[in-house]
């Protein structure tokens, strides 16, 4: 395999082309690889949420922190505050919970969520058990004085501009060797299984492989399909369509260290705050409310006069069957699509670039070693998939047609509804999703979400009141302290991007 050609720029493409070439030209010149990005199309620009992986793949191929966060506007995410996701309370409050990064390991004769079930939660399980939500509640980043790039007290991920994301890995990839080829393609020429060259109004380009990574559209992989390949999960996800709007925020905002996710009446909206604007969509189902009506009630919902202009995006939620065909691999939208609620999309692109690292064994590579990448790949999507859905069948929200469908989606789940079976008569445990391939979501996520959804287990354990009492108080001292010797997330962004700092010098005790 002496070339690789990647089709389609964005960050698909370009976290593609830098991953590739770190894994293959590191100490030289192995392969060529070169992307083919046209000034015709345009990019999604969506996907400005990430999960804390993204950390890994940064440092994989060797970007500094500061200098990310200057080129992409990024900011600190601490985790997704979720709103409005059940039913108001009897007193009329919203309903509201965190899903971040940590939570504390605190083993006394049970683990933490068991010891917090048999207690008195006088406090949510988010607010009991993780670091990460106290930071996020008095606007803090997990960083303090001394943290190295990368470095924090507990995990964390970016807010990030997708667009500049994708120009500032494009300035990565070539200053590293990769080869930009602006051309539009008009035809793939496929045969016998094999793409064998792609004509582009610059002429023929021919590869020993090809990456898909031209959007829904999977222009290459396409090419290669023989029989139907989609694989629909809009039976279980109904959002297929989404409405977004960037606004301009003024100097003096303090950007939020958490995505925030507010549940509307036909889906649910995003709030992504990064240096200079904020990121909003609302994400929302063609089947109860038409475009017209989700951008009025949007419109409502972000204060935003009649004059404003909303953009509309259609979204193909599914995978494809085989995302590797071939000499040709779809990564990103061409190879399949979650809604973003839990910010996967990025990871995803992240996975798949370096899984076919993993596979790949360049001539020798067998078919079978292609049907496990395959494999690895849909076990992905569809564990993912039972994951977004968890958040919305757990609602006892009624209030609108979408809400009242929702329960019916959790009948094309067996394994979560199996799960959930499960979970009504014990904790969530690490053993019950540790057969994971996306590694993204343990059981600590798993557990914001149901018990922040009031889904919680009919225990019969033995304890003795008061019993744990000082786990709680020894997390509480833990959070106290973070609070006290991190970095304010205004701080830290001013320290990075501008260099003004002025702090004084602590340490986590």
């Amino acid at each position: 395999m002496a070339s690789i050609t990647i089709v389609g720029g964005g960050t698909a493409g370009w976290m593609t082309a830098v991953l590739l070439n770190q894994a293959y030209n590191k100490f030289g010149n192995t392969v060529s690889i070169q992307l083919v990005e046209s000034p015709d199309v345009d990019i999604v620009g969506v996907g400005e949420a990430t999960v804390p992986a993204i950390k890994d793949f940064l440092q994989a191929v060797g970007i500094d922190e500061a200098e990310f966060i200057k080129s992409t506007n990024a900011t600190i995410k601490n985790g997704i505050l979720f709103k409005n996701w059940c039913a108001p309370t009897e007193e009329g409050e919203v309903h509201q919970y965190m899903h971040p990064f940590d939570q504390e390991r605190v083993e006394k004769r049970l683990d933490v969520a068991t010891s917090w079930l048999l207690s008195s939660r006088n406090k949510s399980y988010d607010d009991s058990v993780s670091i990460a939500k106290a930071l996020s509640d008095k606007n803090l980043t997990p960083k303090v004085q001394q943290s190295k790039s990368f470095q924090s007290i507990v995990p964390y991920s970016y807010h990030l501009d997708a667009r500049l994301f994708g120009q500032f890995l494009r300035k990565h990839a070539i200053a590293r060797g990769v080869t930009r080829v602006e051309a539009h393609v008009n035809n793939v020429v496929a045969k016998e299984g094999k793409i064998v060259s792609l004509s582009t109004d610059k002429g023929e380009i021919t590869s020993d492989l090809f990456i898909d990574c031209t959007g829904f559209r999977a222009l290459l992989l396409s090419k290669l399909e023989e029989q139907e390949n989609w694989h629909s999960y809009s039976d279980v996800l109904l959002c297929d369509k989404a409405v977004t709007i960037q606004t301009e925020n003024d100097t003096s905002y303090a950007p939020n260290p958490y995505t925030i996710s507010h549940a509307l009446s036909a889906g649910w909206s995003w709030k992504i705050d990064l240096q200079n604007r904020s990121g909003n969509g609302y994400v929302y189902s063609s089947r109860h409310i038409s475009p017209e009506q989700a951008e009025l009630e949007f419109r409502k919902h972000l204060g935003l006069d009649e004059q404003t202009k909303f953009n509309h995006i259609d979204m193909h939620v599914g995978r494809r069957r085989q995302q590797w065909i071939g000499n040709c691999v779809a990564v990103g939208l061409s190879s399949g699509f979650i809604e973003p609620l839990e910010s996967t999309g990025l990871h995803l692109i992240y996975l798949a670039a370096r899984q076919f690292v993993l596979h790949n064994n360049f001539s020798k590579t067998q078919q079978s070693t292609r049907d496990n990448y395959n494999k690895t790949m849909n076990d992905t999507y569809d564990e993912l998939k039972d994951f977004i859905v968890l958040h919305y069948v757990l609602s006892d929200r009624t209030d609108s047609e979408f809400w009242r469908d929702i329960p019916k989606t959790l009948d094309g789940c067996e394994l979560l509804k199996s799960r959930l079976s499960v979970w009504k008569h014990k904790v969530c445990e690490y053993f019950d999703v540790s057969n994971s391939t996306s590694h993204m979501f343990s059981d600590v996520s798993y557990r914001y979400i149901l018990y922040g959804m009031n889904y919680f287990p009919e225990l019969d354990i033995p304890f003795v009141e008061g019993e744990f009492d000082d786990v709680f108080a020894y997390i509480e001292n833990r959070q106290q302290q973070a609070c006290h010797h991190t970095l304010s997330h205004k701080e830290y962004l001013n320290a990075t991007v501008h260099g003004q700092s002025g702090f004084v010098s602590v340490s986590m005790k």
